[in-house]
């Protein structure tokens, strides 16, 4: 079956036909959009939409500053007026008062839209990538990091070590938990976490509630190893609406890339 990856932000943006292709255009390349599907229509919308989004965050732009130019002019108009006469002059610094207080405003607001530029997707949902990296998985001397991202250099992305035992389960479970409480610390409600770990969604969605029932235990009656970090993510994502969604692993799929590389460096912190 074949495959097209999709560059919508890249050295050359368009279309390819094989992975290794697409990685030419986004390896080393900053802020690299891309993503891999199975049909060439599915691509090309990707793209536009791609192109569309970044339009519209051009064009909001372009009116703040228009808005802001617009501020500038009035209050050089309003302290240009003669202001000997008492009242004028009391009229004049109640106007220039509104305006700094405007731009004041619309420069909070702007700053607020660039701190929480999150990506939004269907339903109002959220996008965060979440994933765990482990070294030497399984083995002694193993050392594991857990990566958060949001986007692009945004401040609620997470890297850092594990924080006990180094596998690979608990990296994915930290990544979740740590994901949830940096979501509620931004206000966010209605949340959707990409992984591309199947035993992570399994366990919140289908075994944990038969281990429950079963007083901690497994189908084989063992204890469950990872139970103490599975209720604090149970926790941290208590009063949060979560969508979950499986993603393919090394891919392509950008936020699924970038959290790995997150987790990657969270590893080099292990001690």
């Amino acid at each position: 079956m074949p495959f097209y990856y999709a560059v919508a932000k890249g050295r050359n943006p368009g279309i390819y036909l094989s992975w290794p292709e697409c990685q030419e255009q986004v390896n080393k390349f900053t802020g690299s959009i891309y993503k891999k599907f199975s049909s060439k229509l599915e691509a090309e919308h990707f793209i536009k939409q791609c192109s569309d989004s970044s339009n519209v965050s051009s064009s909001k732009l372009i009116e703040e500053k228009k808005f802001g130019s617009i501020l500038d002019k009035q209050k050089i108009n309003i302290k240009k007026r003669s202001l000997s006469p008492e009242s004028k002059r009391k009229r004049s610094k109640s106007k220039i008062r509104k305006l700094e207080s405007a731009e004041i405003s619309s420069k909070e607001s702007h700053y607020t839209t660039q701190e929480k530029n999150f990506t939004i997707g269907k339903e109002d949902y959220v996008d965060v990538y979440t994933d765990g990296a482990c070294s030497s998985n399984g083995r002694r001397g193993a050392q594991a990091g857990i990566g958060v991202w949001f986007g692009d250099n945004h401040p609620l992305n997470v890297s850092k070590p594990v924080v006990g035992r180094a596998t690979n389960n608990m990296a994915e479970i930290q990544a979740v938990t740590v994901a949830a409480r940096q979501a509620k610390k931004a206000g966010i409600m209605k949340l959707k976490i990409n992984t591309d770990s199947k035993f992570l969604i399994n366990c919140i969605t289908n075994w944990m509630p038969k281990w429950k029932r079963n007083g901690w235990k497994t189908a084989t009656d063992k204890p469950v190893i990872n139970k103490t970090e599975l209720l604090e993510m149970e926790a941290a994502l208590k009063s949060i609406d979560v969508k979950w969604n499986h993603v393919n692993g090394h891919v392509g799929i950008y936020g699924n890339e970038m959290a790995d590389k997150l987790a990657r460096q969270g590893i080099t912190n292990y001690k």
